[in-house]
């Protein structure tokens, strides 16, 4: 009796999946354009990111919210992370097929994966530009200072950059460089230093001087360091 029950079952959901395969490929023939072109968008994605990898420099890790927040996994449970998002990726797309055999249909797996694409590769291109703009040192640990990933050599052909060395690539890829925020940084301690060697009579090597704008409170112009506070006592 159980098996003649198993044997309906998987009947009716041969035959689902055959009536569902068919309405879908209909779909697909008619919108295989967009997914085709967010599909292409991916390997875009990704030569940019691999691009600036080349640009990357690594430096001090920048603070903010989330890392005061959710404190650093450590680098011999960085798995967790990497398998709570795989856990997610997988479970998404076995959602988008489920009309396939449960009958509580509610959308198109075709559709749901044309909007899908859509909006990844409008957030994609607001990375690009971001990662582009706005180059800060990677905070992963293959991004930090003294790991032999990252920094990438100079490539040797237009190939190397093309193939972009999928999967490895991908996964350590870091997108981010240092100039700004340590150039400000530098600029910074530069100014405590000489207000210190000042208040101690020392001198100060002109060579060092620039044309700085004022910076945190402290004016430097035409080469002479002028403190505020220091010149109201």
């Amino acid at each position: 009796m159980s098996a003649l029950y198993l044997a309906r079952g998987a009947s009716k959901v041969v035959r689902r999946i055959t009536s569902e395969t068919s309405v879908e490929l209909k779909i697909l023939s008619e919108k295989w354009q967009l997914l085709l072109a967010g599909l292409v968008f991916q390997y875009i994605h990704g030569l940019a990111a691999r691009g600036v990898h080349y640009l990357h420099r690594p430096g001090p890790i920048l603070q903010d919210l989330g890392f005061m927040i959710l404190p650093e996994l450590g680098k011999e449970r960085g798995y967790i992370s990497e398998t709570l998002f795989t856990f997610i990726f997988v479970s998404f797309v076995l959602w988008t097929f489920h009309p396939f055999i449960l009958q509580t249909k509610r959308f198109y797996t075709v559709l749901i994966w044309r909007r899908v694409l859509a909006f990844l590769c409008a957030s994609q291109l607001l990375r690009i530009v971001t990662f582009y703009s706005t180059q800060l040192p990677g905070p992963n640990y293959h991004c930090r200072e003294g790991s032999p990933l990252a920094k990438l050599p100079q490539p040797q052909n237009v190939a190397e950059v093309l193939l972009i060395n999928f999967p490895r690539g991908v996964i350590y890829g870091c997108g981010s460089t240092s100039v700004l925020p340590v150039s400000m940084k530098e600029k910074d301690s530069k100014i405590k230093e000489d207000k210190t060697r000042l208040l101690n009579g020392n001198s100060v090597d002109s060579a060092d001087w620039r044309p700085w704008t004022q910076m945190n409170g402290k004016h430097i112009e035409n080469g002479n360091h002028l403190d505020t506070e220091t010149t109201k006592t």
